[in-house]
């Protein structure tokens, strides 16, 4: 499989940009004290960020590089188990969070009023910690299956020891991202339905252009993680089907550069969509200042300053 060393390499192009992107803004939201980013949106953020963090980080070295011919992970039988529960469990976390955001939307747009107080922190993280706990619930269920590494053409290759928990592991993955993709949809559908009718916009006294532009700039944001999600769910469904060895190949490939897509365009849609969050971010001299508050301050300065 010498070319999926050159599809890895291709990866890391983009991985290791947001990556960096991504760090920048979440230490940026969590230290900069600006009260703008006390809102359930940006908490969803916050949390949200460690989880692609973890899916992308335990992608590349559980799966990837092993596939791209790391040698190094036959030593390492523990870790083809550990990377598919933890893969398991921070993209079901990605879901619920996604989910969350789909339903936040749909609240400010038809409840503007009211939308505050139903999305205040602790509601908030109620409804965060609640999505992390029933993340364990299909995650705990893959503790028994054996996973291993096995050599195969220069590559090394994850893979689980009982065919039938591959079966099983496909047709639940299916369903969740299924279940999952109609739940978005539905809020999304509703969302844009309400938006377009434009019927609570008139309660915005102040500014209703800006805040129309707001809450549209925010369900576009949503309405572009929902298409990835259901591009996600056709490429697993696809997994589950009998393909030849060359179609799984692509299909896997497709699923993997989705997924990347879900964890890795959230920096990117927050820096580009949200002009007031942009301005902010983007002053430079102000970035090492807020960094430099921190305990790691000097740290994170002089990773900032190589940008």
């Amino acid at each position: 499989m010498l070319y999926y060393y050159y599809i890895v390499a291709c990866q890391l192009i983009y991985i290791i940009p947001s990556l960096s992107l991504y760090f920048l803004e979440f230490f940026y939201i969590v230290l900069s004290g600006d009260q703008e980013f006390n809102s359930a949106f940006h908490r969803l953020f916050i949390f949200r960020a460690p989880a692609d963090f973890i899916q992308v980080l335990t992608s590349l070295i559980a799966f990837r590089f092993p596939i791209a011919g790391w040698q190094g992970a036959l030593s390492f039988q523990i870790l083809a188990k550990l990377g598919f529960m933890i893969s398991q469990y921070s993209t079901l976390f990605e879901l619920c969070l996604q989910f969350l955001l789909s339903l936040n939307r749909l609240s400010a747009i038809a409840t503007p009023l009211s939308h505050a107080k139903l999305w205040n922190p602790r509601s908030t993280h109620l409804l965060i910690l609640l999505s992390a706990l029933m993340c364990l619930i299909p995650t705990f269920s893959r503790i028994h299956q054996e996973a291993y590494y096995f050599p195969l053409h220069g590559a090394v290759v994850p893979s689980l020891k009982n065919r039938e928990d591959q079966s099983f592991n496909s047709y639940v993955s299916c369903a969740i991202y299924i279940s999952f993709c109609v739940a978005c949809l539905i809020c999304n559908i509703l969302a844009i339905y309400v938006h377009s009718k434009n019927r609570k916009m008139q309660l915005f006294e102040a500014q209703p252009n800006l805040a129309s532009k707001v809450q549209k700039n925010l369900l576009i944001y949503s309405c572009i993680f929902t298409l990835v999600i259901i591009a996600m769910t056709i490429f697993q469904c696809l997994l589950a089907l009998s393909l030849s060895s060359d179609a799984r190949n692509i299909v896997i490939v497709l699923l993997t550069l989705s997924a990347d897509l879900f964890a890795l365009s959230n920096p990117w849609l927050l820096l580009f969509l949200s002009s007031t969050f942009r301005e902010k971010f983007l002053k430079t001299r102000r970035l090492p200042r807020i960094f430099a508050s921190s305990s790691t301050g000097k740290l994170i300065e002089k990773f900032i300053n190589l940008f």
